[in-house]
């Protein structure tokens, strides 16, 4: 009787441990929203192809959000106002992506702060999630922040950072329990590697090349190699670059700022990037016709 109470013990438990954090349905818009460890796969597009194959046959949509030293408070993303600009400018972007999944990822600017800075950080984060919420009502998984360079004497300014963003990752842990959200360890697996970097936290390309399995591994996603698809990374990137174009166009203070009495006419052309956007992920979907 006990053998029988220890095989369902440990078959259940493998089946928890099997479980993807998330559940995406097929058609489902997934929005990446964090900081520049987002925003640089742009350039990269290892995470985003990666996620693409461990999503394969669903025909997921992905619209990276992420912006260069972001914080929940949306600093980064106000451009010559008061944060408060950045948080609307994204709630706006959200109405109108209305996604269904936003994985967010932040912590790393703020873990500069040290232990002071938790307890704004996460009130700040709670706000965030609660305009997540009432905007497009996704499904949303909190990210830990990368890890960083452990190499002290290259980068003497980040010697003990490895503390503060685990300090960090606990913090949000503790918010997705509180606010029953999903949760995805990416810093844990990160943590004890030795990365390249160019200046202690931005990553190489082959940085990202070795941390895009982790990030679907921290998913719950099952992995798959792209060498059977070796032309997706590069319409991943074309993708992404047009989007980036539709949603932070060069000189947007003329075409929807306080210049816009100058060039505002132009904008009616931002939505033209829209087929453009949707032809390449056509073929993306394509890359997978037997799923």
């Amino acid at each position: 009787m006990l053998f029988r109470i220890i095989s369902l013990w440990v078959i259940q438990s493998l089946f928890l441990i099997a479980a993807p954090l998330v559940t995406l349905e097929k058609n489902e818009t997934v929005v990446l929203l964090g900081d520049t460890f987002f925003e640089r796969d742009y350039r990269a597009g290892h995470l985003e192809t990666a996620f693409t194959l461990a999503t394969a046959g669903k025909n997921i949509r992905v619209r990276n959000l992420g912006w260069s030293g972001d914080t929940p408070r949306c600093e980064s993303r106000s451009y010559f106002g008061p944060p408060a600009e950045g948080f609307e400018r994204l709630r706006k972007q959200l109405a109108e992506i209305k996604p269904t999944t936003v994985i967010c990822c932040y912590g790393a600017v703020d873990a500069f702060q040290g232990e002071a800075g938790v307890a704004p950080f996460i009130t700040a984060y709670d706000k965030l999630l609660e305009m997540i919420k009432i905007t497009c009502g996704a499904k949303v998984v909190l990210m830990t922040p990368p890890a960083v360079s452990r190499d002290a004497t290259r980068f003497p300014s980040l010697a003990g950072h490895l503390a503060e963003r685990a300090r960090y990752a606990t913090a949000i842990e503790e918010l997705a329990k509180a606010k029953s959200l999903g949760f995805a360890d990416l810093f844990s697996l990160m943590k004890e590697r030795d990365w390249q970097t160019i200046n202690g936290v931005t990553f190489t390309d082959d940085d990202y090349a070795a941390i895009a399995p982790m990030l679907v591994k921290s998913l719950g996603l099952a992995q798959s190699s792209t060498a059977q698809h070796p032309s997706l990374r590069e319409t991943i990137l074309a993708k992404n670059h047009l989007f980036f174009q539709r949603w932070r166009p060069q000189n947007e203070i003329y075409l929807f700022g306080s210049r816009k009495h100058e060039q505002g006419r132009n904008g009616a052309e931002i939505p033209q990037f829209d087929p453009l956007i949707a032809e390449k992920e056509q073929l993306i979907f394509g890359t997978f016709p037997n799923n």
